[in-house]
């Protein structure tokens, strides 16, 4: 008993030369495509360059940076101001949610906040 492997007895792996040639490695013929599939990767990658430039640059609409910084400004008004009225909001529902008797202050700040929000 020889531990060696015998001559006569390869592997299952084929070579490549022994390989038959597949679809796909056949050299010198060209895959042909539909005409519109490079005109539509094209314009693709161009559409993603001008998107990217025109992102870095400043647009034409907002002329000055004063304009764009009074409209950020309104923005976050907006935002502070809705942010306060979900505030009250909470706390008025949580003087609604109490079972228990109210002191007097929570009955005072309830009867403000009603009479502000609705």
């Amino acid at each position: 008993m020889n531990p060696t492997p015998n001559k006569s007895t390869s592997s299952n792996k084929r070579k490549a030369n022994d390989a038959a040639p597949s679809s796909g490695s056949v050299v010198g013929e060209h895959e042909s495509r539909p005409p519109g599939i490079k005109a539509m990767k094209k314009l693709r990658k161009t559409k993603g360059k001008e998107k990217a430039s025109a992102s870095a640059a400043p647009s034409a609409a907002s002329a000055t940076p004063s304009a764009e910084f009074s409209k950020m400004f309104e923005l976050k008004q907006k935002d502070v101001e809705g942010m306060k009225e979900l505030q009250k909001l909470s706390i008025l529902d949580s003087l609604i949610a109490k079972k228990e008797n109210l002191d007097e202050e929570d009955k005072i700040v309830k009867k403000k906040l009603v009479a502000e929000l609705f």
